[in-house]
């Protein structure tokens, strides 16, 4: 942990944190690819949404008034050994999580899965052993992993499970440039149509059906409930949904499509296919505007004068008022009993925008998130591999660059270029491969500051900017400023 202690207070990504909770934050539990090592747990990454629901703009209407905590811990992937990595995470509390989001099926995004939910299984019996209304978590990911996690779950005879639903991304597509061999897998195609999603997915689709020992096979909702019902015994629930893609989208870009998964007055909820060797996608969190700030200095002078009048007229409280009036919609007003009328725009900060978080899968090209992700507060990125002179001696940059792609994955170059295309304001690097280890030894620090330099000379991001992430690293997300001048 003091290699944690040591990163924390001196990198110049989070120096300025020091000391600054945030009630939006997120937290790298697992930072590998492919196999966890003794440094680095393989992908997981959490954040955490403790927001005030008093004061959001979106809830100007509504007559919860407290500032009851909403939104919980979502847990994006779950790799293998997440049910030991999130254990070593104070801040994470296993009965806070209602939300878990896979990319895609890789073992390395969710071989940890079904441990994690009886880990979360368990803590629920222990905190709560006669709460029945227990939470019920949501799960989102591409098609085929309810049945998934209905097999392994019956198999190992998991009855600790928490209460549970599935949302399946149905038809996730591969991007055009992967093609399907006569074997069944896929492989990268440097010459084609970039933008031709459409045909890709019947194409793929086309060739799935004629795969017999293709998994996605056996999982329509027919199919898989013929073959294994849900038993709520083990878990799962009712409600889980199919969620399917959206060609039109109007944040759609050269054709691929769009899943709206999560729309409320909280926060909204985007995907978008990446380009990987198995159908995956990256995750776009936007968080929905909040209210901005009543100035008491402007209203409580008029209460006063109409102190007694309020009263008479049934406000118990005249104090009151100023909430009434910041709940207004803008362009109404609140007219007092001596005629004053107070319009809601005079006498309330403008709205604050909301924050927006992007979470890619794995991929060597993240082009279909590129106008959900605009502007993001922060991007997570993954950066697989990178080319360091003098270290890496039996190849060269452009070899290295090449083997990245046709695996399906990034180089810091690649990750930062994204940055740059959808200005994101933050980019923190992670999924590396076990040759970068994420322990305190000096020379680890250094070559992870040099592949933060290539990511931050193709981003164009400053060094406060950019950082490759390590095991348990928290990054605060502040709030925005008004939008009134």
């Amino acid at each position: 942990m003091l290699y944690q202690s040591y990163r924390s207070d001196c990198h110049p990504l989070l120096k300025p944190y020091k000391g600054i909770t945030s009630d939006v934050d997120v937290v790298f539990v697992g930072t590998a690819s492919c196999i966890p090592s003794l440094t680095r747990g393989v992908s997981c990454t959490a954040l955490r949404l403790n927001w005030n629901r008093d004061g959001r703009a979106v809830s100007r209407k509504s007559s919860a008034k407290s500032k009851e905590k909403v939104g919980g811990i979502w847990i994006f992937d779950a790799g293998e050994c997440t049910q030991l990595q999130i254990q070593n995470v104070p801040s994470i509390k296993l009965s806070k999580v209602t939300k878990i989001f896979i990319t895609h099926c890789h073992g390395d995004h969710s071989f940890g899965l079904p441990g994690l939910l009886c880990l979360m299984g368990q803590a629920a019996v222990e905190k709560n052993r006669n709460d029945k209304e227990s939470q019920i978590i949501d799960i989102y990911a591409p098609q085929g992993l309810r049945l998934w996690l209905r097999v392994a779950i019956r198999y190992s005879q998991s009855r600790i499970c928490p209460k549970y639903r599935v949302h399946e991304l149905m038809d996730v597509p591969m991007a055009p440039e992967w093609r399907q061999s006569k074997f069944g897998r896929y492989f990268y195609q440097k010459q084609s149509n970039k933008s031709d999603w459409r045909s890709a997915i019947i194409k793929t689709m086309r060739n799935t059906k004629s795969d017999f020992g293709n998994w996605i096979n056996y999982c329509s909702e027919e199919e898989t409930d013929d073959f294994l019902p849900a038993d709520q015994n083990f878990g799962e629930v009712p409600g889980g949904r199919q969620i399917y893609p959206d060609y039109k989208h109007p944040k759609s870009i050269e054709g691929a499509p769009v899943y709206d998964i999560i729309n409320d007055e909280e926060v909204t909820v985007t995907a978008a296919p990446m380009s990987h060797g198995v159908p995956c996608v990256g995750y776009v969190v936007e968080e929905q505007p909040r209210s901005g700030k009543i100035n008491p200095e402007l209203v409580q002078p008029v209460v006063m004068r109409n102190f007694d009048e309020l009263k008479a007229n049934g406000y118990r409280h005249p104090m009151k008022i100023l909430s009434e009036i910041k709940n207004l919609d803008l362009g109404e007003s609140f007219c007092f009993p001596d005629g004053t009328e107070l319009f809601r725009d005079d006498v309330v900060e403008g709205d604050k925008p909301g924050r927006k978080i992007v979470i890619c899968g794995d991929t060597c090209d993240s082009r279909a998130l590129e106008n959900l992700a605009q502007n993001a507060d922060l991007l997570v990125h993954e950066c697989t591999n990178a080319f360091l002179q003098g270290i890496d001696r039996q190849t060269t940059m452009k070899a290295v660059n090449v083997d990245a792609i046709t695996h399906g994955h990034s180089t810091p170059q690649i990750a930062g270029n994204f940055a740059k295309k959808i200005g994101a304001k933050n980019l923190v690097l992670n999924h590396f491969s076990s040759r970068y280890r994420g322990d305190q030894d000096l020379e680890s620090i250094k070559i992870m500051t040099r592949i933060e330099r290539q990511a931050i000379d193709s981003s164009g991001l400053n060094e406060e900017h950019v950082a490759c992430s390590w095991d348990f690293m928290v990054l605060p997300i502040p709030a925005k400023t008004s939008n009134k001048s």
